[in-house]
């Protein structure tokens, strides 16, 4: 079920919502941005996340170079305290634009949720997110 959960980076500077269900599992992803970040997110879709505080203070950080199309992938963090709450992108399997939001900037999830949801694995070092790669025991 799909609840709204309210969360910030690490300082507080940025603040914002998003509308989840963590039933839905979530993800952890073998690409090097997730791999070097320790980035375990949830899927919301596009108008399910909202910047409530500190749009102005957010920073993007685009991967150069990339595999992903100019545009396709964006990742947001605070330049006050580092954290990397939000990521943008796009792929058709999901349906478009859609938003990936960093579980642990969440700050009124329980420890209950988060051990309740299922873990699903993308092999992004191989750009199949749709597929988990073959050894998932290191993510």
């Amino acid at each position: 079920m799909k609840k709204t959960y309210h969360g910030s980076c690490h300082c507080g500077a940025v603040r914002f919502e998003a509308e989840i269900d963590l039933a839905e599992g979530i993800r952890k992803c073998n690409c090097s941005f997730c791999w070097k970040l320790g980035y375990r997110k949830s899927f919301a879709a596009y108008e399910a996340v909202r910047v409530t505080d500190g749009r102005d203070r957010m920073r993007e950080y685009k991967a150069t170079p990339s595999n992903w199309p100019e545009g396709d992938i964006n990742h947001y963090m605070c330049p006050n305290c580092g954290a990397n709450f939000l990521s943008r992108g796009y792929l058709d399997f999901m349906g478009g634009n859609f938003w990936a939001v960093n579980v642990a900037c969440l700050d009124d999830v329980t420890e209950e949720e988060l051990a309740a949801a299922p873990i699903v694995y993308e092999d992004g070092k191989r750009d199949r997110q749709d597929q988990a790669p073959d050894i998932t025991g290191y993510l």
